[in-house]
């Protein structure tokens, strides 16, 4: 029996960076690891990994468990992308053969996670519900992914060094009179590269340091506490004082996502909001990681024809989401992607007239509202995982930066403005930014 959603009263979206579903998740099919034939993920049958591989020089590389925990970033813009999923037959699927060519013969692309890597994301999938066929809303990179996310358009089919403005998720919660909080790990939240927002990241306490979260949790009165929160990682592409990102973004390893998603779920397991939350896990896009899935049909035209139309979604993404309102164990097989929390936003909180027409138009993809499966919260509490279940790498360490790219100069230009116009709040909020930002 469907959820009411007027039983939801906290929702928390926590969106990771650049993996695909089967590099993440795709190995719950396999028989080794539980064999779920629920799940649209990896198979050991011969035939099958024979027409999945990529060829490169030569040589056929099937999918395979992952060799090494940091991966050098794989290319994911719009061109990459394309290349990766090859030219569309006369059934208009696509081969999905460009993989391993477009990383220049790096064969890691094509591997996979396996439980012991992703304990965390195992006990989702294990205890709470898994999406077997989320996609990124464009066959793009990040930033473009991110705006369809929480604006559900985007300006842009590339990353910038500016984002332009857009009317994001956070101005459609206030014209609708619904609370919201950002709690970012790093000295920057996402939004931090569209200008219009620096006085209220600076200034406003809607945009929080992610240890509070927390106590919040248990101690924040009801009269102020938040009906929509965004969990934000520390972006492996930002500056940041720790060795690497969790974010999940290559070349930082998964290892600070897992810490991330296990201080998620245990805050909100600990705390009265339990019986009436909902968790939503997902990554932006794919990242260059082998994905054997075809793409949504659905089509993204420009606002004002500002780049060519994208005839598909983007590449699919894990997704898992979190809630006694939803069986343990369980896979949704329908098709989403992140427009679909929008459309879910718009559905509990749009009094009946949906989120927007770009969102309300993407009739191929569902609501997150239709994932939640029980009318009535489970009695049941799992248990997370102990924190030792997470090993990093053993690894050397990466550099904190990557190489220069889009994203790192969009956030290089972002710190130098915090810095000339916001230096107090900045050093305030964060201390350690006054050493790594050198002010």
């Amino acid at each position: 029996m469907p959820t009411d959603l007027a039983q939801i009263q906290t929702i928390v979206v926590l969106m990771m960076e650049n993996r695909s579903f089967d590099h993440m998740l795709g190995y719950l099919r396999l028989p080794a690891y539980g064999g779920n034939t629920n799940v649209d993920g990896m198979r050991d049958d011969p035939n099958w990994l024979n027409a999945v591989a990529n060829k490169w020089q030569g040589m056929a590389y099937q999918p395979g468990p992952l060799q090494e925990p940091r991966i050098p970033d794989p290319p994911h813009e719009r061109p990459d992308i394309a290349r990766q999923l090859g030219t569309p037959g006369a059934n208009g699927n696509f081969p999905l053969d460009g993989f391993i060519a477009s990383a220049n013969g790096d064969s890691e692309v094509m591997r996979y996670q396996t439980p012991d890597r992703v304990p965390i994301l195992d006990f989702f999938a294990r205890n709470f519900r898994v999406c077997d066929h989320w996609f990124s809303p464009l066959p793009a990179s990040t930033q473009p992914n991110r705006l369809m996310a929480m604006a559900g358009y985007s300006l842009i089919d590339g990353n910038v060094n500016v984002l332009p403005n857009h009317l994001l998720a956070y101005d459609w919660l206030n014209a609708h009179g619904v609370s919201w909080r950002v709690y970012h790990q790093g000295f920057f939240p996402f939004f931090s590269i569209m200008p219009r927002w620096f006085p209220e990241i600076a200034t406003s306490d809607k945009f929080r340091e992610f240890d509070r979260f927390a106590a919040d949790m248990e101690l924040e009165s009801d009269d102020t506490f938040p009906q929509v929160i965004f969990i934000e990682p520390i972006y492996t592409d930002a500056p940041h004082a720790e060795a690497e990102g969790t974010d999940d973004h290559s070349p930082s390893s998964v290892t600070g996502g897992q810490r991330l998603m296990l201080d998620v779920y245990s805050a909100l397991l600990h705390s009265r909001h339990w019986n009436n939350a909902m968790l939503i896990i997902t990554h932006d896009e794919h990242g260059g990681f082998f994905d054997h899935v075809q793409p949504l049909q659905v089509e993204t035209v420009a606002v004002a024809e500002s780049y060519p139309f994208f005839p598909t979604t983007g590449i699919r993404v894990p997704a898992v989401i979190v809630s006694p309102f939803v069986s343990a164990g369980s896979v949704c097989n329908a098709d989403f992607d992140h427009t679909s929390i929008l459309r879910f936003l718009g559905q509990k909180f749009g009094m009946g007239g949906g989120y927007s027409p770009e969102v309300d138009k993407r009739a191929l993809v569902g609501s997150a509202g239709d994932i939640l499966d029980l009318a009535a919260p489970r009695s049941d509490r799992p248990a997370p995982p102990d924190p030792t279940a997470i090993v990093a790498p053993a690894a050397t360490v990466p550099a904190p930066l990557p190489p220069s790219n889009e994203n790192v100069e969009a956030f290089k230009q972002v710190s130098q403005q915090m810095k000339d116009d916001y230096p107090h709040q900045l050093a305030t909020k964060f201390p350690a930014s006054r050493s790594v930002l050198g002010f």
